[in-house]
């Protein structure tokens, strides 16, 4: 079959007005193009440069987070060593260099510029007594550490090249270089693990709190603040200046001159958790009232020994149990003879409120001592450096041995068998070895039942009363509303009773 023909072509007029539209497309198209292409020319640097400003703001935040990363691991660890002591300033400043040089609680060190280490400089440390206060540098806090609590950290102190960022792309447009960045961090205890409750300190002289008592055989003892270790006492039953009991509750929240709140709602949570939100207390005046109101706070007190039921009852989450909650009662003690009392019995006298264990260490009925050394062992003279604060792991005590008690206790009350550990055989208070668990529900936190208890230079003055120091107290059994019953644990000079630390900016 033949292919049937195509028609042929318009030709003429007909054909140029087909084509006219088609090249004025292409034309449009062409002019278009060409617009396009000089827009471009033009924007073309503004948006070279806004991509260049990108690329060199996100090299300076990246930096400004490296130093911030920087200051506030170094305030932290730093303010975790403040104790009040000339030793505090030094291992603070140590703490400080370990975070930059060695990376501190950290599995490596800090890093600027993604890759490089730094070292750390004094320049960029010091210290106060408050958040807003009076900075120090580091030889100015080691002379004068009393108070110092909070540190700042300023990296501008450090290598200058640690904070400076060096312009690839930016110094195209204008003429700088270079960029400098830096961050400030203030870091301190914001709360205290300290109850809301105040006792006088007993010391005879305020300005001697640390005496030494010395046996009739010749044994030296430390006493601290007018207190014992080993001993216990009712805190609600001691005065250094009256016959009359005088103990105080804590507003946990405000300082003078704030005005104070001493209710129930507002002391109790505190009771339960054993906390105050005050960044430092001694030597700081408090807002105290006369009378710790025992009987709205037994529960609260309790809730360390596994009570969480009755009034103003605490929660178990917030203020857990200890991890022992064995109660020891003075009728039922493995390691000593039984004594007459759960405490020391008071002494006759019509100045002060005391205990006899606090008179003189001859011819005392040694019945009348109460429980001794359930959590804590007396320590010798010797072992106290003026000046100096208590080692971490705490003085090295008497030996628990017949011939140390009865030169202690005027022949008695009568020593059995101190436990002793029996991998190492070190000699273990009765709260490390002789422990009943709490319920598996509320699992417990060790030392709970430790008061951190402030001691006032007394007579207080009106609404308010001066901290002399922490004294730490073992509740040997739970609270009632005759008192509350512990054995003194040593005294701390120390502003800070483990609260957390904190960044506060």
């Amino acid at each position: 079959m033949r292919e049937a023909a195509q028609a042929p072509a318009p030709a003429g007029p007909q054909a140029a007005r087909s084509t006219i539209p088609r090249n004025r497309h292409a034309f449009a198209l062409r002019r278009q193009a060409g617009v396009i292409g000089i827009m471009l020319a033009f924007l073309l640097p503004v948006i070279i440069g806004f991509i260049a400003l990108a690329l060199e703001l996100g090299r300076f935040y990246n930096r400004k987070a490296e130093m911030q990363a920087v200051a506030d691991g170094i305030a932290i660890s730093a303010a975790k060593k403040l104790d009040g002591s000339s030793n505090g300033i030094d291992e603070a400043l140590a703490a400080a260099r370990d975070v930059l040089e060695s990376g501190g609680d950290s599995s490596s060190k800090p890093r600027y510029a993604y890759e490089k280490t730094m070292s750390f400089s004094d320049a960029a440390i010091s210290f106060a007594t408050s958040p807003d206060g009076d900075w120090r540098d580091a030889t100015t806090a080691r002379a004068a550490p009393a108070g110092l609590a909070y540190v700042r950290v300023d990296t501008d102190g450090l290598n200058a090249a640690y904070g400076r960022v060096d312009l690839l792309f930016m110094r195209v447009l204008s003429s700088m270089t270079s960029m400098t960045v830096s961050h400030t961090a203030v870091a301190g205890r914001q709360r205290l693990k300290l109850l809301p409750l105040a006792i006088c300190a007993m010391s005879r002289d305020p300005d001697q709190p640390f005496v030494e008592r010395v046996t009739a055989d010749g044994l030296s003892e430390l006493t601290e603040y007018g207190f014992r270790r080993g001993v216990s006492y009712n805190l609600l039953k001691l005065s250094p200046h009256t016959s009359t009991a005088v103990n105080y509750v804590v507003d946990p929240i405000s300082l003078p001159p704030k005005s104070a709140d001493f209710s129930t709602r507002n002391v109790g949570p505190y009771v339960c958790t054993g906390t105050v939100e005050l960044p430092k207390v001694v030597g700081e005046t408090l807002n105290v009232k006369d009378g710790f109101p025992i009987a709205d706070f037994v529960n609260q007190l309790n809730s360390r020994f596994n009570v969480y039921s009755g009034t103003g009852k605490c929660s178990p989450t917030a203020a857990p149990p200890d991890t022992n909650i064995r109660q020891y009662t003075y009728t039922n003690l493995a390691w000593m003879d039984t004594p007459n009392e759960q405490v020391a019995a008071a002494a006759a006298s019509a100045s002060r409120l005391q205990t006899v264990a606090d008179l003189d260490p001859h011819d005392r009925n040694p019945k009348d001592y109460g429980p001794l050394w359930a959590f804590a062992r007396p320590v010798p003279w010797s072992a106290y450096a003026p000046g100096q604060a208590e080692p971490p792991a705490g003085y090295t005590p008497f030996e628990a041995s017949g011939t140390v008690w009865k030169s202690l206790y005027s022949t008695g009350p009568g020593l059995k068998t101190y436990p002793t550990d029996s991998k190492t055989g070190l000699q273990l208070a009765p709260y490390f070895a002789s422990v009943l668990d709490p319920a598996t529900n509320y699992p417990g936190v060790r030392y709970r039942r430790v008061l951190n208890v402030p001691l006032l230079d007394c007579p207080a003055a009106g609404p308010a009363g001066k901290v002399l120091a922490v004294g730490r107290f073992f509740m040997t059994v739970p609270a009632n509303a005759n008192g509350i019953y512990a054995e003194f644990a040593g005294a701390s000079l120390q502003e800070e009773v483990g609260g957390p630390v904190e960044v506060y900016r």
